[in-house]
């Protein structure tokens, strides 16, 4: 819009022509300070050789002047930005689980069967049957949703004492089987097979025989509930279980045996569970993800009448999170201008990635979203009210908790990070609503044209054909500005503006506007006070029924060109050189 520069350059050059009409005349034996010398310049037109200004790019018109908030990427897209700062991370936490002794364990009768052998050399000696029951609880902490594993650590022994007539009849017993409830994952120095029996082999029955195991884990699957039981129950987990025994043997005598019993005893210590795999709720605290201060707002974004709307602004949110635990978020974006809030947008509900980093893309359109650079994208349709008038403030306000929908690994006692942050990321690339405002001076006229002003009925015309390759409608609004850089009223100095510059369509092809400027002398002695226009271009993505959306603001490839300028003065301009 340099074009407003040639009504600048025409002023000194009828300055000049003044003092060329009165070289002739000058003669050093006449005291000129008593001639009026005040002349007329001009007729019914004069008008300056026809020129076009350089390639004026868009950059030579939207500078940025340090911009901290708007910048230009390599490609020359103008984009609005700003980092969320840095948010404060959550370590959720979840303790551990302690299951303890409930009740006394109670020993079963397993009686011992002495029968004639089928071979008729002796006897078989048979018993089984439950030798123990126990019973275990532990209180469930509330962000445990439930359980399908855990691992615990604890051990177990269970004794078997043998009767004395058993004993002297039976040196060792031939095969001795002892199971387990099935959701028990342990191991110990015997053999274990399916179904979670411990098989012994010539098992001395002098002494009595203990097995030593680890318990390293509980099994909550329905297919393990087998010989007692582990569940959720009433907010506690509670584990029942009964331990058999199985003994075979063979004997020459069956006295004092049939009828006998085998006797028992269990201990088991305490269950610490220290990670389990459910599902689970721990409190994630992110709620606050950032406060960003916006400054260094460039001139165009900063007028009164500037609507950023933004055909595709973007929140670029990333998660990293060490949980094997899925994540839920969402939120509310605000901005504000001082203490007034400006804007509230909500941000819909994403998932987060267990053990992983989550990257999301908050948009108002998926058009042109890549979505291969991204774990989730959600549109939001008011998304650029939030910077429809920059704000002074933008604050993220968050919501998280764990996924509570899927089975996840969790270790208890352990702190956990989750650290999000986010950015905005908004191409200045409008959508229908959109208007930002330039504004610039051409001042410094004053001395060249202090000695003139217009006759009644003068003015100044400056015609050119503007060629436009900008993605917008550019409205000129132009005042006359005075020595002290103050506005001048139309009553003084008027300023008019024939027309609005028709919008590139695609960016690429230029729109031919014809632009006319008229600048008239309303007021007796305005133009000895003139110094100046100041203009202010609204460039707009609209205009009546028309409009042009997303396309990108370019400094380099959108640009503007003013051919066949034509300055033209249309009446008298009248040079007083008293």
């Amino acid at each position: 819009m340099k074009v407003f520069g040639f009504v600048a350059k025409f002023l000194p050059c009828v300055a000049a022509a003044g003092a060329l009409a009165l070289t002739g005349c000058q003669d050093d034996n006449y005291d000129f300070n008593e001639v009026d010398m005040t002349v007329g310049i001009g007729g019914d037109g004069l008008t300056l050789p026809v020129s076009s200004t350089n390639v004026i790019k868009l950059e030579d018109v939207l500078e940025l002047d340090g911009s901290e908030c708007v910048v230009v990427r390599d490609n020359g897209d103008y984009v609005f930005t700003q980092d969320g700062g840095e948010a404060t991370p959550a370590h959720p936490r979840i303790a551990s689980i302690n299951v303890v002794q409930s009740a006394e364990p109670v020993e079963g009768l397993v009686e011992i069967s002495a029968v004639p052998s089928t071979g008729g050399t002796g006897f078989d000696i048979t018993a089984g049957g439950k030798a123990q029951s126990f019973s275990y609880s532990g209180d469930l902490p509330d962000e445990v949703a439930s359980l399908s594993h855990v691992d615990v650590m604890s051990t177990l022994t269970f004794t078997v004492n043998f009767p004395a007539s058993l004993s002297s009849a039976v040196t060792t017993v031939r095969r001795m089987s002892i199971t387990l409830p099935s959701y028990m994952e342990v191991e110990g120095e015997q053999t274990v097979s399916a179904g979670n029996t411990f098989v012994c082999e010539n098992v001395p029955t002098g002494r009595p025989f203990s097995l030593d195991v680890t318990l390293n884990g509980l099994d909550f699957s329905a297919d393990k509930q087998v010989n007692g039981r582990v569940a959720i129950e009433n907010g506690q987990v509670v584990m029942e279980g009964d331990i058999l025994v199985d003994v075979e043997a063979t004997a020459s005598t069956n006295t004092g045996i049939d009828g006998s019993r085998l006797t028992s005893s269990m201990t088991m210590d305490d269950i610490t569970i220290t990670s389990a795999t459910g599902r689970f709720t721990p409190e994630i605290n992110i709620d606050d993800l950032g406060n960003v201060e916006v400054t260094g707002v460039p001139d165009f974004l900063s007028d009164g009448r500037v609507r950023v709307d933004l055909y595709n602004p973007q929140v670029i949110i990333t998660v990293s999170n060490d949980m094997a635990v899925g994540g839920l978020v969402d939120g509310i974006i605000r901005s504000y201008k001082g203490s007034d809030m400006l804007a509230e947008v909500a941000v819909p509900q994403f998932q987060v990635n267990p053990s992983g980093t989550t990257r999301v893309c908050i948009c108002r359109r998926d058009e042109g979203i890549d979505h291969s650079l991204y774990d989730v994208v959600k549109t939001v349709d008011n998304l650029s009210d939030v910077i429809e008038t920059i704000p002074e403030r933008i604050t993220f306000e968050a919501s998280a908790q764990a996924d509570p929908s899927d089975d996840g690994y969790f270790e208890f006692d352990h702190d956990y990070t989750v650290k999000p942050s986010y950015t905005i990321d908004a191409p200045i690339m409008f959508d229908k609503d959109a208007r930002i405002v330039y504004k610039d001076t051409l001042d410094g006229w004053h001395d060249d044209i202090e000695d003139f002003e217009l006759a009644d009925g003068a003015y100044i015309n400056l015609a050119a054909t503007v060629e436009n390759r900008v993605p917008a409608y550019l409205t000129v609004d132009a005042k006359a500005v005075d020595i002290d850089g103050n506005e001048m009223g139309d009553d003084e100095i008027s300023v008019v503006v024939n027309t609005t510059v028709a919008a590139s369509e695609d960016g690429e092809t230029p729109a031919e506007t014809a632009l006319s400027i008229d600048l008239k002398q309303v007021g007796e002695g305005a133009l000895k006070r003139l110094d100046g226009i100041v203009f202010n271009i609204e460039a707009a993505a609209s205009y009546g029924n028309k409009a042009v959306v997303g396309k990108t603001l370019n400094a380099t490839k959108h640009s503007l060109v003013a051919k066949d300028i034509k300055v033209r003065l249309v009446g008298k301009i009248i040079g007083d050189f008293n």
